[in-house]
């Protein structure tokens, strides 16, 4: 990753003066939908042995979408962004559960909701094309995510507040439909990861006539959104 973020930042150092390539406006506007290849949840980040703190499943095809805001520096082809994403992703089936007693199969939802807040600086690589424009580029991003966790009709409550940081690394392809709107398509490798801490709303609940029992400890989690993202989204020329 390293050398991708070094390779990034030097195409924006050698680029940065090349003239621009098509418009004479400066700021523009983006909303995209989103899709992340795939995503993990670890159960017990904090076991004392490494097998069971790798012990995860994975939640593929992780939806979202986002704004972003950029500055195209004047008269050159850097530019500068800043973005918020919204991603989703959780899994529901029927599982055997046993806090207390003999286990009973219960409705079980687990997921997460994951905030990326971004800053960018990208070039665009000259093909002396006014239709066509390609970029690359990378920045600082901030992450803010919750687990989503159920079981039966019994919800977990954070009990802390994961905030993340780390890099972005970017490169995407604009289509000029007509004067002031392109089509924007990114492909984008993040690697977030938080640390949850969430808690049973309730003691017990009564479901389809069986009485279960909650701890009411804390249940430590990792969420890891690992997977490539593609996200295809309307540019809109402001001024």
């Amino acid at each position: 990753m390293r050398r991708l973020w070094t390779t990034a930042m030097l195409a924006v150092v050698l680029s940065g003066t090349t003239a621009l390539q098509a418009g004479d406006k400066n700021l523009s506007a983006i909303l995209r939908g989103n899709y992340t290849t795939s995503s993990k949840i670890f159960f017990s980040p904090n076991a004392a042995t490494e097998e069971l703190r790798n012990q995860y499943f994975e939640l593929e095809g992780v939806l979202g979408f986002g704004v972003e805001l950029r500055y195209q520096w004047p008269g050159e082809s850097f530019f500068f962004t800043l973005s918020a994403d919204y991603l989703s992703k959780v899994r529901e089936q029927e599982q055997f559960v046993a806090f207390a007693g003999p286990q009973t199969r219960y409705p079980v939802v687990d997921g997460f909701f994951l905030i990326p807040v971004e800053f960018g600086v990208h070039t665009y690589i000259p093909l002396g094309s006014e239709t066509v424009r390609f970029s690359m580029g990378g920045g600082v991003s901030v992450y803010y995510g919750e687990r989503i966790f159920r079981v039966a009709d019994v919800d977990v409550a954070m009990q802390n507040r994961p905030i993340g940081v780390g890099i972005h690394i970017a490169s995407g392809f604009e289509y000029r439909l007509v004067s002031g709107i392109l089509l924007r398509g990114d492909m984008k490798f993040r690697d977030p990861e938080l640390k949850t801490v969430s808690r049973y709303t309730q003691a017990e609940t009564t479901y389809d006539g069986n009485r279960l029992s909650f701890p009411l400890n804390d249940i430590s989690g990792r969420i890891n959104v690992n997977g490539m993202t593609f996200s295809l989204g309307v540019v809109v020329e402001i001024l």
